[in-house]
């Protein structure tokens, strides 16, 4: 049974976290972030597999922390579904086995888990859903990634009782050349003159990065546990957000084809998206942290990448 909401029982502020794929999208932003809060031990995939038993087990043992926050997954959602129901393959071991270790080893040593996870774990019926809303619904809408991350917090829920989750949804930043995300990725293909066309009947709350370090942080400060979403406060589309990123880029309007996930996801072979999806942000909204609004952040993103 996953926990929605509880409190932590030690009274101390933490001041040490460690890190697993601080060299991720948002890991990364997360770290650069934090760094001056807490004292950061980040370990990405070079210097340990997460998939190696033993080497997590000296991790824990020979490292002090007080939190462990787990960024490293598998987030091809296209790329998952070609190893469907395959729990030999790395989507499955990644995204279930590992944190199913990680949070194994978080009660023997102590350590406190934040689980990274994903608006993927709703089958897109009736959203935008809020942290009590019940995960899963029709398995034949849920991508196979979306099922490995409802599975992994089944799985951490039932063994840890103070285990913080923390959804997000189309995550989107400045910055960051090792990979392309939900925004930067639209700009490439503008730029590049192949922008495809873009869905007007998903719902969608983008996740603007910069905001997982300031909600984690009144978070852990809170003491409270249980799961929170951080995402716009309002829908939008993929096609409104799309058309007012490139026009604030280009500051002057501009035209790009609209789009149907309902007819794509019928004609072509793709994962099943949420089509009414998205998150409601209730739980770190009422502990004093507002989610950036999607419109806000295009401004965010586009300021920050003028300024570097």
């Amino acid at each position: 049974m996953m926990s929605l909401v509880g409190k932590m029982s030690d009274s101390t502020f933490p001041k040490s976290i460690a890190v697993l794929g601080p060299e991720s999208l948002v890991g990364s932003r997360f770290c650069d972030m934090a760094e001056n809060n807490f004292r950061l031990i980040k370990t990405d995939k070079n210097k340990l597999d997460i998939l190696n038993g033993p080497a997590l087990s000296a991790f824990f043992s020979k490292n002090h922390f007080d939190y462990i926050i787990l960024f490293a997954a598998f987030t091809d959602v296209d790329l998952a579904e070609k190893e469907k129901g395959n729990k030999e393959k790395l989507c499955w071991k990644l995204n279930v086995e590992a944190p199913q270790n990680i949070a194994k080893l978080s009660k023997e040593h102590n350590r406190k888990l934040i689980f990274i996870s994903t608006d993927f774990v709703f089958d897109g019926q009736a959203g935008p859903y809020n942290e009590s809303d019940k995960p899963g619904g029709n398995p034949e809408k849920i991508s196979w990634y979306g099922q490995t991350k409802l599975e992994a917090e089944k799985i951490l829920s039932g063994i840890l009782d103070d285990l913080i989750t923390v959804r997000i949804s189309f995550p989107y930043r400045a910055n960051f050349p090792q990979k392309l995300d939900f925004a930067r990725n639209i700009l490439a293909k503008y730029l590049e003159g192949t922008l495809y066309p873009l869905y007007s009947d998903q719902k969608i709350t983008p996740t603007f990065v910069d905001d997982l370090f300031p909600a984690l942080d009144i978070v852990l400060k809170s003491k409270e546990t249980g799961i929170f979403h951080v995402a716009s406060s309002s829908v939008t589309t993929p096609y409104d957000f799309a058309k007012l990123l490139l026009e604030k880029f280009e500051n002057k309007p501009v035209k790009i084809t609209e789009g149907s996930l309902k007819e794509t996801m019928k004609k072509e072979s793709i994962a099943p998206r949420p089509v009414s999806g998205g998150l409601v942000s209730r739980r770190i909204s009422s502990l004093g942290f507002q989610p950036t609004d999607w419109k806000d952040g295009i401004g965010k993103l586009l300021s920050q990448n003028t300024q570097n």
